[in-house]
């Protein structure tokens, strides 16, 4: 039943605090130094874990749980590496550096001369041949002749080549075919200890070799450039005879195809009339249209430009042109004369005077004779324009006439030559291929003549003078790098596989809404194994006491309302033995006994009694007794050391607890315990394999279900509590025993008088959520 969280925080202060004001009189520990303490929530006496955020400090305690496997496994990876180290035989390494010039392959190319399309191998490609020409196994095989070392690396009589080829015979007659795969060459095994790198961007090849003699490592390098240089040198001079041989023969072919294209040229010519000026073929036809078209653009632009003129003397008045002809002029200025002599007398004479009159006379001849002169003068214009006109229009059909002839003959004489170009392009083609292939065997010849190589050797190998292999700080880094990597991870993995309760969290996922009513912390050498609370000295388990006070404490928060006022009657049980529950049930027990109040602890774990050793007294009788004889409760009991607590023992060994418990004696010795005692704790069995345990939860109402820390099994403690509940036990709380870690035992229960009786606060379990 959990606490009524309604009443008011001050109320509970002050009832807890005469509670322990009072009780502490009771207390009997044997020490006149009995001292007070402050009691904890239980979420801040267990390590902090969040099911989310396990944080750092959560890796780091997990990983310290299992230091020793880390440091095993890490240390003997470092063993391993320092051994593999020692016992391995020095390698040395020889070095020599190659400069390779890239040639220019593309006069030795044999593909087609006329394709110029195609590109010169690039220098990358070209680099990447090098080295896998200094891979092949020519090279290989020539060196190891000059050197006479084919016995060091035929390995066809060692172990691995003799395991090889028995797999290979075995694999064969599994299969029923195929051929048998024969172990490395020499030249394989050769191989394996070459190494070849280019440096990137330059022309520099550096070339190494690893072996346990290092002179003759410097031997197989120095051996090496050398054939390499000579092969490149071979390989060249035979691509160029080879090219020169070949380029020979194909340029006598295109002289020979060359000569009968020009000579079927010249006679289809001879043949058909066909006359050639020069480099340039033209005829007299071309000529003449040539001519003629030239005439004609200049005849169109006569004709258009008289034509022009032509129309515009149409529309346009003939004033303009007679505006410029001196006589016409001249008779104008008379005639200004006249009209302004006529406008100077008109101020002095009338119109009808004599000498007026004969002014205006004189005014219109002038007049006449004016229009009379522009008319002459206008039609002599235009009939001028007309007939160049007329001149150049003619002129145009003629030359256009002339131009159509000149076409038609030279259509005739072009159809004459079709035939004609066709040899002509073959001529061109042909004469095309010959000079390309005569360029080509010049360069040839030229790279013949110069007779050097692209290979310089830039350094000579020396004898090494100290090992390249084991390199000693780097194998020792490597293995103690590895050991604590490979040490984590199994660490890791045990965690991670590991399906034990290793912290309140996992308890309160596998419980889920059972509260927890206390932590027990760990304890080693004999206060594991005696009833702590039951020492002498209480300063020296203070933390201990103080844990259990907290679990009393709870306990009564969250018990079961009794029936008439009758006693707390709690049976204490775990999943499996060996998890703390009698140690839990005897201090719990003793506790209580602290209060002053009557307690009964009553030891059920008939098939395993356990009980009397951690109080101290015989297992003389007890409930096994009871079950069988029809006698008092009192009759059984034992009192103890402690002051108000009496035991009641298993009791003789019997072979039917199971039956026993399911009768009618079991109520009745719990109903006079009842009547008897203020508190009964019951040490019960463990539930798993047992139906015992099942029996007793369900008749004592209250069941402390007691889990051990790195030691319950989070699928057995799933299945013990369902069992429980399909029991309708009614479990009011779970306990954690055997908490290691410091933080429980020393900065919550390490500082007993640090705090007033004032300020003392009960431990109240909460539900998890």
């Amino acid at each position: 039943m959990a606490v009524d969280k309604n009443t008011g925080s001050n109320a509970v202060g002050a009832t807890m605090e005469n509670y322990y004001i009072s009780q502490s009189k009771n207390l009997d520990v044997r020490s006149n130094n009995a001292q007070i303490v402050e009691y904890i929530p239980i979420e801040e006496v267990a390590p902090k874990l969040s099911p989310d955020e396990p944080g750092l400090g959560e890796l780091w305690r997990r990983l310290m749980r299992r230091k020793w496997l880390l440091l095993g496994i890490a240390l003997t990876t470092f063993a391993i590496a320092v051994l593999i180290t020692l016992t391995s035989k020095n390698v040395y390494r020889a070095s020599t550096t190659l400069q390779v010039t890239a040639e220019d392959v593309r006069s030795l190319d044999l593909g087609s001369a006329n394709d110029t399309a195609r590109v010169p191998l690039d220098e990358k490609a070209f680099y990447l041949t090098q080295t896998e020409l200094l891979h092949s196994q020519r090279l290989s095989r020539d060196v190891i002749e000059q050197l006479n070392i084919a016995e060091k690396f035929s390995d066809n009589d060692s172990l691995s080549s003799k395991m090889h080829v028995w797999l290979s015979t075995l694999k064969q007659k599994l299969t029923n075919g195929g051929e048998i795969s024969q172990p490395n060459t020499m030249e394989e095994n050769f191989q394996r200890f070459l190494s070849i790198s280019p440096v990137e961007s330059s022309q520099i090849f550096r070339i190494s070799y690893d072996h346990q003699d290092p002179e003759l490592a410097a031997n197989i390098v120095n051996t090496l450039a050398d054939s390499y240089k000579e092969m490149n040198f071979e390989l060249r001079n035979e691509r160029v005879a080879r090219a020169k041989n070949t380029l020979t023969e194909k340029l006598a072919e295109a002289q020979k195809e060359l000569e009968a294209s020009e000579e079927k040229l010249v006679n289809y010519a001879k043949k058909e009339g066909i006359v050639i000026l020069g480099a340039n073929r033209s005829s007299a036809a071309e000529d003449i249209l040539s001519t003629l078209n030239r005439a004609l653009t200049d005849a169109k632009e006569a004709r258009i430009t008289a034509e022009a003129a032509y129309r515009r003397s149409q529309n346009v008045a003939g004033a303009d042109r007679t505006l410029e002809n001196p006589a016409v002029q001249a008779l104008k200025e008379e005639l200004a004369r006249a009209q302004a002599e006529y406008r100077d007398k008109s101020r002095l004479f009338k119109p009808g005077f004599p000498e007026m009159q004969q002014l205006q006379g004189r005014i219109s001849e002038l007049r006449s004779e004016i229009q009379r002169e522009a008319a002459s003068i206008d039609s002599a214009t235009r009939g001028s324009l007309k007939a160049a006109y007329e001149a150049a229009s003619q002129k145009e059909s003629e030359l256009k006439a002339e131009v159509k002839k000149q076409e038609a003959a030279l259509m005739g004489e072009r159809d004459r030559s079709v035939d004609y170009n066709t040899l002509q392009r073959k001529v061109e083609a042909a004469s095309r291929n010959y000079d390309a292939l005569e360029t080509r065997l010049n360069e040839v010849r030229l790279a013949e003549d110069s007779g050097s190589g692209n290979v310089a050797i830039v350094d000579k190998a020396v004898v090494p003078s100290k090992p390249y292999k084991p390199n000693i700080p780097l194998n020792l880094g490597m293995g103690a790098v590895i050991g604590l990597l490979l040490g984590l991870l199994a660490t890791i993995l045990a965690d991670l596989l590991d399906d034990r309760v290793k912290g309140v969290e996992d308890l309160k996922r596998a419980l889920g809404s059972v509260p927890l009513l206390g932590v027990i912390p760990y304890t080693t050498g004999r206060n594991n194994k005696n009833v702590l609370a039951l020492r002498g000295n209480v300063s020296s388990s203070s933390f201990m006491l103080e844990a259990f006070r907290s679990l009393r404490e709870n306990i009564l928060m969250m018990k079961a309302p009794s029936h008439h006022g009758l006693a707390l009657v709690v049976n204490v049980t775990s999943p499996a033995p060996g998890e703390g529950k009698t140690t839990t049930a005897a201090n719990l027990a003793t506790v209580f006994a602290y209060t002053g109040k009557k307690v009964l602890l009553v030891d059920c774990d008939m098939r395993h009694p356990q009980a009397h050793n951690k109080v101290g007294v015989e297992n003389t009788v007890g409930v096994s007794d009871f079950l069988l004889a029809d006698k008092d409760i009192g009759e059984f009991l034992q009192t103890t050391p402690v002051q108000n607590l009496s035991i009641m023992t298993a009791g003789a060994a019997i072979p039917n607890p199971t039956e026993l418990l399911a009768g009618e004696r079991f109520p009745a010795l719990l109903s006079e315990a009842e009547g008897m005692f203020d508190y009964v704790i019951v040490d019960g069995p463990p539930v798993m394999g047992l139906a015992d345990a099942l029996i007793i939860s369900n008749r004592t109402g209250n069941t402390v279900f007691v889990n051990s820390y790195g030691q319950t099994r989070k699928r057995g403690l799933k299945d013990a509590f369902g069992r429980l509940k399909q029991a309708q036990c009614n479990v009011i709380g779970s306990v954690l025993t055997k908490m290691k870690s410091a933080e429980v035992s020393n900065k919550y229960y390490g500082y007993p008088s640090r705090y007033s009786r004032s300020s003392q606060t009960a431990m109240v379990a909460t539900p998890s959520q």
